[in-house]
């Protein structure tokens, strides 16, 4: 499922270039219920040893968007949007009620208006599917170098462990929404529309994120795929990483 929220602001808004954790503790203040806060917050959906929030969110998409070389940050142009997808409807029926309470949110410095939101559940019906990022696909290993030390190594979307890494991922996923294992057999991920651009490198609080945007073509069990649009693709998708929409062709 997915929440895309509509902002509004009398004019241009200064943003820092790195406004991934004002994001995300935006949509965590609009939590009222406080044990669904802390749940997702601090703990999430543990499967082994990793632990899932089952949400992720786009970029902050404007009319126009520019960088000002002279105070470093992002000038938005209104009116803005956020996308939020989760396959749990209580945690968006949370957002949506927070968001509409509120009426008012801040980010970082800057205050905007919540204009109008809107819900949809795209579904997958045949495949292959093309999704198009709306935030970043973050794909990666921890790897131990020569001397030792570990090391995070960020793959590209054309190296064929990324399809391997984007697919397990999303079979922990099904089995936490679903209960039951998703058929991996089949899976694959590859690039529709990708440029060298499209490589964003981000920091979140002090680490250095490497991910993808452009657009991907889906192919695998359609189970599986819709977890994609409703989860994410990739690692760290509650830190803002691997939202994606379904295009039509």
């Amino acid at each position: 499922m997915q929440l895309t929220i509509y902002f509004h602001a009398p004019g241009p808004l200064a943003i820092p270039v790195h406004y991934g954790t004002l994001l995300q503790g935006l949509i965590y203040h609009q939590m009222q219920n406080p044990v669904l806060r802390t749940y997702l917050h601090e703990q999430g959906f543990v499967l082994e040893k990793r632990r899932f929030k089952l949400f992720t969110f786009s970029r902050l998409m404007g009319r126009a968007v520019r960088y000002d070389r002279d105070s470093g940050r992002l000038i938005y142009t209104p009116p803005l949007k956020l996308v939020i997808c989760s396959p749990i409807p209580f945690i968006l029926q949370e957002l949506g009620t927070g968001f509409l309470r509120q009426g008012q949110v801040r980010l970082g410095d800057v205050r905007l208006e919540v204009k109008e939101m809107s819900a949809a559940s795209p579904r997958v019906q045949t495949q292959p599917v093309r999704v198009r990022m709306l935030s970043p696909v973050v794909v990666y290993s921890t790897m131990e170098s020569q001397d030792g030390r570990s090391y995070t190594y960020y793959y590209a979307p054309f190296e064929p462990r990324f399809t391997e890494l984007v697919g397990a991922n999303l079979v922990k996923k099904h089995l936490l929404i679903h209960g039951r294992p998703a058929l991996l057999d089949g899976f694959s991920i590859l690039p529709a529309a990708l440029e060298e651009r499209d490589l964003k490198i981000t920091r979140y609080k002090d680490i250095i994120i490497k991910g993808w945007m452009g657009d991907y073509l889906l192919q695998g069990d359609p189970h599986l795929l819709q977890v994609a649009l409703d989860a994410g693709l990739g690692a760290k998708n509650s830190q803002g990483y691997g939202c994606c929409m379904l295009l039509d062709g």
